[in-house]
């Protein structure tokens, strides 16, 4: 899909928006991306519900101007357009009014949760407090896991923050709570990200939480516009 041009309006609901979503919470992380060649690092935004983990919003840097905004509504809608810096985080309501900005999502991969599972690990100590933590992780052969180059995911739990409900990013994550709902709730401290020989490839810091008042309006998707994740 391409990236679309946002323009965001500062309270004004337009009376053709399809949908609307609504989140309570701003989170920044710094970010670290870990490769053999070259480390990189970068800031990472997003607006959540509290209250319901079935989408949010990603906020990245895109240029000295814009930044580029990703919504997902998980296996059900996807949009990614640009935003104006210097407009964002002022406005307390975001219209994306194109249908040509929006797509259905297909996940061929949605059953293959049974393949995955989260396992709860013992407490981890961090500034010396005590942090819950659970991962998710690839339950078939380690061959499999090599040959199809299957990570997995750490998630910590930072302390009091159990209004939260769990932020799952990855389709298949979100889909195995669906199904199972046996990991805590919780904002995390912090996400890392391990490839299938276990080494760490990236690893996200929360740097700051904010409560905010956000709406996203959404048009309805054109017909035949469709996405297909992987995972």
């Amino acid at each position: 899909m391409k990236i679309f041009t946002l323009a965001v309006l500062l309270n004004i609901t337009f009376c053709f928006a399809q949908k609307s979503y609504v989140f309570d919470t701003l989170l920044e992380y710094d970010c670290k991306s870990i490769t053999p060649i070259k480390d990189s690092t970068f800031t990472k935004y997003l607006y959540t519900n509290s209250k319901n983990n079935s989408y949010y919003i990603t906020i990245k840097n895109l240029d000295s101007l814009n930044y580029s905004l990703e919504f997902v509504d998980t296996d059900k809608h996807y949009s990614k357009v640009k935003v104006l810096k210097n407009k964002l985080f002022k406005s307390a309501e975001i219209d994306i009014l194109d249908c040509k900005d929006v797509a259905n999502v297909y996940n061929q991969y949605k059953n293959r949760i049974k393949d995955y599972k989260f396992i709860n690990l013992q407490d981890t100590l961090i500034n010396n407090i005590l942090l819950k933590n659970y991962k998710l992780t690839y339950v078939k052969s380690k061959k499999k896991k090599t040959r199809k180059k299957i990570g997995a995911i750490q998630y910590i739990i930072k302390e009091d923050t159990e209004f939260h409900s769990p932020i799952l990013l990855h389709p298949t994550a979100y889909n195995e709570w669906k199904k199972e709902k046996n990991i805590p709730n919780g904002i995390y401290e912090e996400f890392l990200f391990y490839d299938f020989n276990n080494n760490l490839t990236s690893h996200y810091k929360l740097k700051k939480i904010k409560r905010v008042k956000l709406k996203l309006n959404t048009a309805k998707p054109c017909p035949k516009t469709k996405i297909t994740i992987q995972g």
